[in-house]
C-alpha cells in the first residue's frame, strides 16, 4: 500500500497544515526551552565558580576547606586561564600554607594538562 500526498484540494492543504503547524510550534518551543535552560545552567555554574573563588580569597577559614575549594576548581575548565593565574600567583601564609599552595599548584597543573 502506497500513500501518496496529492495536495490538490483546499481540504488536503488544511489537513496538512493542521499537522505541520502544531509540530513546528512544538519544535520551536523545545528549542527555546532548551536555550533558556542552558543559559540558566551556565549562570548557576558561574555563581558556583564565583563562590569557590570568593572562599579562596577570604581571610580565615580552614586550610582544609580552602584545599577542597582549590580542588573543586578543576571542574571549571572553561575558566582555566584565570584559575591557572589565581593558583600560580596566590601568596599563602600561615601554618599550613605549604599544603594549600601545593593544592593550588596541582590544580593549575591539572588544568594545563587538560587543555
Amino acid at each position: 500500500m502506497v500513500v501518496s500526498m496529492n495536495l490538490s484540494t483546499a481540504a488536503e492543504w488544511i489537513a496538512w497544515a493542521g499537522i505541520v503547524i502544531p509540530l513546528a510550534a512544538l519544535a520551536w518551543s523545545a528549542v527555546f526551552y532548551t536555550q533558556t535552560k542552558r543559559r540558566e545552567v551556565e549562570h548557576q555554574e558561574y555563581q558556583r565558580f564565583f563562590t569557590i573563588t570568593d572562599h579562596l580569597g577570604q581571610q580565615g577559614g580552614s586550610i582544609a576547606s580552602k584545599m577542597a575549594a582549590a580542588f573543586e576548581l578543576r571542574k571549571y575548565p572553561e575558566y582555566a586561564d584565570v584559575i591557572i593565574r589565581i593558583c600560580e600567583n596566590t601568596n599563602v601564609e600561615g601554618g599550613s600554607a605549604k599544603m594549600l599552595k601545593d593544592e593550588l599548584l596541582a590544580t593549575a597543573e591539572f588544568l594545563k594538562a587538560s587543555r
